[in-house]
């Protein structure tokens, strides 16, 4: 898992006034909730007296009382009260403070920013689903699914265009319309991007929403450490854009976190049928990566040698770039290529 980055801890909505919320996230524990001013904050969840997760604390006004001893703790992590040694100044010592997480709000999600020794606070905002140059209102669906495998698989997942007609079948390709592409890829810092005009878009009915005659359109796809891939479709004036993350929770378990957004049909109660489109594709990666994880229990390699694998290769690479770049390893190499073009069927 990486460290130093923002990663999604749940839905807004589930983060409710007076209700404490548990979340995991790089194998720590959390506590979320919120106080008067409706913010955000998020906790160790655990209560450093005897261990009691503080998600099953009860909250008072902008504080956390753990339910087994009483001790208070306000989104700072200080802890202002100890009901058994009564009202002092300085209830408790500077090691029963709780640690706390940056957190922030975002396109209908709950980012926390999980620090290393090296990158303790952030230096940038969490990641958004783009939008419109001009800033435009669009509609936005959210939905997520978790999946007992491990974080390299889900991430794997995100960029591997060949699983695609058989996983997603009729979703977002054919089988039986595949046909060979090239893309050309370019560097970003932490990721790769590539950028494909006058696209016949796919006969499937996903893409039959976004334009009823498929005409061409302008695509942008890119993927960025941690585990982030985003694309934006634009056809005339009709846009539309996702963003589909890979969050690590535990060694053993991932969840996939999507958001689709579209600036067309909004007047049209669309967002019930987009939220059971997504349960279901992400359900259908969900199967597939968990039968994975029982295979590679038994193998304990993967042959990465086709061309549309060089994303997943470049992927574990560009973990070990940032690595030694934190490190301070003179020169790091960045693995993608300036430009350079790949192909493959699909």
């Amino acid at each position: 898992m990486l460290k130093g980055f923002w990663y999604i801890a749940g839905e807004s909505t589930a983060i409710r006034a007076g209700r404490p919320f548990a979340a995991m996230l790089c194998n720590q524990p959390l506590v979320l909730f919120r106080d008067g001013q409706g913010r955000v904050h998020a906790l160790d969840n655990r209560c450093p007296h005897k261990g009691v997760p503080l998600s099953s604390a009860w909250q008072e006004g902008d504080s956390l009382r753990c339910p087994f001893h009483g001790w208070r703790f306000v989104a700072s992590g200080e802890c202002v009260e100890v009901p058994a040694i009564g009202k002092v100044a300085h209830p408790s010592p500077a090691s029963a403070c709780v640690k706390t997480f940056p957190a922030e709000e975002r396109d209908g999600w709950v980012w926390v920013y999980m620090g290393n020794d090296r990158c303790p606070k952030p230096s940038v905002p969490p990641p958004s689903l783009p939008v419109l140059a001009d800033g435009s209102p669009m509609v936005s669906v959210r939905r997520s699914a978790e999946a007992k495998v491990r974080w390299d698989f889900a991430v794997d997942s995100l960029i591997d265009p060949a699983h695609v007609p058989f996983v997603h079948h009729n979703y977002f390709r054919r089988r039986e319309a595949a046909r060979k592409k090239g893309k050309v890829f370019t560097r970003l810092p932490l990721g790769f991007r590539t950028i494909s005009q006058n696209v016949l878009l796919p006969d499937t009915f996903i893409f039959r929403a976004l334009s009823l005659r498929l005409g061409s359109a302008t695509t942008t796809v890119d993927f960025v450490l941690p585990g982030i891939h985003s694309e934006r479709w634009e056809i005339g004036a009709r846009f539309a854009s996702v963003m589909l993350v890979a969050t690590p929770l535990t060694d053993e378990r991932s969840r996939f976190d999507i958001c689709v957004g579209w600036n067309f049909l909004r007047g049209i109660p669309v967002g019930g049928l987009v939220r059971r489109t997504l349960k279901t594709i992400l359900g259908q990666d969900r199967d597939v990566l968990e039968l994975q994880e029982q295979g590679f229990g038994r193998q304990g390699s993967m042959l990465l040698n086709l061309e549309s694998d060089t994303l997943a290769v470049w992927y574990r690479q560009l973990k070990k770039y940032y690595s030694d770049t934190l490190a301070g390893v003179h020169d790091p190499q960045h693995p993608v290529p300036e430009k350079v073009t790949l192909s493959w069927t699909t």
